[in-house]
């Protein structure tokens, strides 16, 4: 395929998904904040010159906003920049992998020739594309996340890998980290973490105001802002619109709840929730390796002591709550699934599989046994990036949707 046809594709993915967002602009102005900052990133109106370049979600950002650098994100979801890693990898690697590296590739894209890649070695993929970005001359930091939680020694095995890419880090930009640099930091992203959770928690089950898909693209665009303190203001504005408007409007819930969950869902490909509101279906929660990051606000003692202390207290608390794939057991994330379901209506669970991503399977018979446990059905999902298979999804997912529906009709029978 020609690079004049990626591109075409490229850009009808994020006006597609732009489109159906904005449909509810009308009363929720404050989103058009959201749909520039994806359109900005993606469209590439000025030449991008990363310092730091993350692929994946798995380092602590505020270590790399304290030595001096704005992290560039790299997490997925284009099907177009799929193909442009094409010629580098197998076609059964991971779309999210491929498409990390197709962004990478992209013509006219970002200019990386002086950029740190900061690297989480969370996966085969992952250590594949380090030696194809070293193969390419690129600098790079790599940073090994151990694969069990060993008490003490993998804590203070990760706090150490953190303390030096924090030093590389610093070395790149030629910021020198001070104490007052990592408070800063961390301040600032607990700042935005914090909007993010309460904007999340207030909308949870207003989607007779606010789209499922829009509330997964407010959240993506965490990823996508160079402004962190500006992004936070505008969710909070929108958070306060939001509240303004359930106030007005009772809510009504008609269609069952459901939970998605499993391989992460990227802007701009957002087929899954739509089709998940498609069929009749209300997304109430999509919880992938990120949703806890919501929940680590630093305060009070993580941020007294030294500068490497300091380092080390933040180090602790995202490891202790990092729910990635990563780990060979994942009980932070499997806790957190196991308090959500159990405090919230959830009446399914849609698990969603992307081809090669096998470590998602390997927690799928646990996650099953939990559900079975509290009556809640699963329907298991496995897709990519491509956009042939949508029917064929929608019909499976109108079933599951019509079960649901069925159980409720017997539970209010029960009820009489």
């Amino acid at each position: 395929m020609a690079d004049k046809d990626k591109m075409s594709v490229y850009e009808w993915e994020y006006t597609d998904s732009f489109e159906r967002i904005s449909s509810q602009r009308r009363h929720l102005p404050e989103l058009r904040y959201f749909i520039d900052t994806h359109s900005y990133w993606a469209g590439g109106k000025t030449r991008h010159k990363p310092q730091a370049v993350i692929l994946g979600t798995g380092i602590p950002e505020e270590l790399v906003y304290a030595a001096g650098a704005v992290p560039y994100w790299l997490t997925g979801g284009s099907l177009a920049t799929t193909a442009w890693s094409d010629e580098l990898v197998p076609r059964d690697t991971d779309p999210v992998s491929r498409s990390i590296l197709g962004y990478i590739q992209q013509p006219g894209g970002a200019d990386y020739s002086d950029s740190l890649f900061i690297i989480p070695l969370v996966s085969d993929s992952m250590r594949k594309i380090a030696y194809l970005l070293k193969e390419q001359g690129r600098k790079l930091c790599l940073v090994d996340i151990p694969a069990q939680r060993q008490g003490e020694s993998s804590e203070r095995f990760f706090q150490r890998q953190m303390l030096e890419m924090s030093a590389t880090v610093s070395a790149h930009t030629g910021t020198r980290i001070t104490k007052q640099s990592v408070v800063s930091a961390a301040m600032l992203v607990s700042k935005a973490r914090n909007a993010l959770k309460v904007f999340l928690d207030i909308s949870r089950d207003r989607t007779d105001i606010i789209f499922p898909a829009a509330r997964l693209m407010v959240q993506d665009s965490y990823y996508r802002t160079f402004d962190l303190d500006g992004w936070t203001y505008h969710v909070q504005a929108l958070t306060a619109r939001v509240c303004a408007l359930s106030r007005q409007y009772a809510r009504v819930r008609s269609c069952p709840s459901v939970l998605l969950m499993g391989s992460p869902i990227v802007f701009p490909n957002y087929k899954i929730p739509f089709l998940i509101g498609d069929v009749g279906l209300d997304l109430t929660d999509c919880v992938d390796s990120t949703a806890l990051k919501r929940y680590l606000c630093h305060s009070g003692k993580t941020l007294r002591g030294s500068r490497d202390r300091i380092i080390r207290n933040i180090a602790s608390a995202w490891h202790q709550a990092d729910g990635s794939s990563a780990f060979v057991s994942n009980d932070t994330l499997y806790r957190y699934i196991s308090w959500l379901v159990q405090s919230r209506s959830i009446e399914g669970v849609v698990y969603h599989v992307l081809k090669g991503q096998i470590e998602h399977d390997f927690e799928l018979p646990r996650f099953e046994e939990l559900f079975a446990r509290l009556g809640i059905p699963v329907f298991r999902l496995e897709t990519d990036y491509q956009y042939q298979d949508l029917e064929q999804l929608r019909i499976r997912l109108e079933a599951f949707s019509e079960m649901l529906t069925q159980n409720r009709y017997k539970e209010v029978r029960k009820a009489k």
